[in-house]
């Protein structure tokens, strides 16, 4: 039902949704306000200073409530965030008053635990030396984040790295800046600094000029996909991966927007080599010494593709990619 609403011992309505904000949709209780009209209206309600004030002390209290639970029954917190945290997350977009609040309150999966969830501060907590964010990333499932290229280099280096699967996840992360002190990054998007040493860094500057000549005919090659095509620091064992810019949409919140109607244009990302893969090695020496442009064409395209698979992604064209990949394999037989 809500929260019932009475002005005096009077029973005026059930389910006032001005006293709770949407995220609190939950929570079930009566106000009995006394400075109130008994002929209130919804209409005047929306406009009325004493319901705006007992919205304000309702949403603190319940979240003082939450608050006790994760400090003091960690058993009935679990419980509670289990059946309400989805909902509660909301509110990361539509109460900054409590932002702040409701990010303390919060707990999220983690590559830390396959079964227990992490608060931030836990997280924050067992940073490593070095390291100045929050990573993160979102998708469809904790399987589909777990085998992603891009958790690579952060599996290597013993990252925790947050694995945010819920559908509001995709929206908070992009309007939330940071938590105590710590920006939040996505490990998907950007470029990737973990620290490197001087000789690692000479190393990679000496591998970008290797790769140069390859990664620029790529990505003309792949103009029609990609606004760029660089070496990867996140990847060690998969050839390519694809990423976004810092600030760019994610494939997820894409499709979130197209199954609700909404046109999105096609955004181009950027395409990442792994220079240590034997197929990246072997295309840049292929192209090196000038072999089959065609052919070549044809590989960067599957590893254009295949890399999309990976993240989840949706292909422009699936029966062109299976068409190209079934003459390639037949070649090889």
């Amino acid at each position: 039902i809500g929260i019932q609403l009475y002005v005096k011992r009077v029973f005026i309505m059930d389910d006032c949704e001005e006293l709770v904000p949407e995220y609190l949709r939950f929570v079930k209780g009566v106000v009995d306000a006394a400075d109130l009209s008994l002929n209130v209206s919804r209409e005047i309600l929306q406009q009325d200073r004493q319901i705006r004030a007992i919205r304000r002390r309702l949403t603190k209290k319940v979240l003082s409530t939450v608050k006790d639970l994760q400090a003091n029954q960690p058993e009935k917190y679990s419980t509670f965030w289990g059946e309400f945290g989805r909902a509660l997350k909301e509110g990361l977009l539509s109460d900054h008053d409590n932002q702040e609040t409701i990010l303390g309150l919060s707990s999220f999966a983690t590559t830390q635990s396959d079964e227990k969830p992490t608060t931030l501060a836990e997280y924050v907590s067992r940073m490593k030396d070095g390291q100045d964010a929050i990573y993160y990333m979102t998708g469809e499932s904790r399987q589909q984040v777990e085998n992603s290229p891009h958790m690579e280099a952060f599996t290597a280096k013993g990252l925790e790295v947050l694995i945010l699967t819920d559908a509001v996840d995709e929206m908070w992360t992009g309007s939330v800046p940071e938590f105590d002190g710590k920006p939040f990054r996505s490990i998907a998007k950007g470029a990737v600094d973990l620290g490197d040493d001087e000789a690692e860094t000479e190393e990679k500057d000496a591998r970008k000029a290797q790769f140069a000549d390859l990664t620029s005919w790529m990505a003309e090659t792949l103009s029609d996909d990609v606004k760029e095509v660089r070496l990867s620091s996140r990847l060690t064992t998969s050839p390519a991966c694809i990423v976004g810019d810092d600030f760019s949409l994610s494939p997820q919140l894409e499709k979130m927007y197209r199954a609700s109607g909404q046109t999105v244009p096609k955004t181009k990302r950027i395409l990442e080599l792994n220079p240590d893969h034997a197929l990246v090695t072997a295309l840049e020496k292929a192209h090196a010494e000038k072999k089959d442009e065609m052919a070549l064409a044809e590989t960067a395209k599957l590893l254009y593709g295949t890399a999309l698979l990976a993240e989840g992604g949706e292909l422009d064209d699936p029966a062109s990619f299976a068409k190209l990949l079934a003459e390639r394999l037949t070649r090889t037989m």
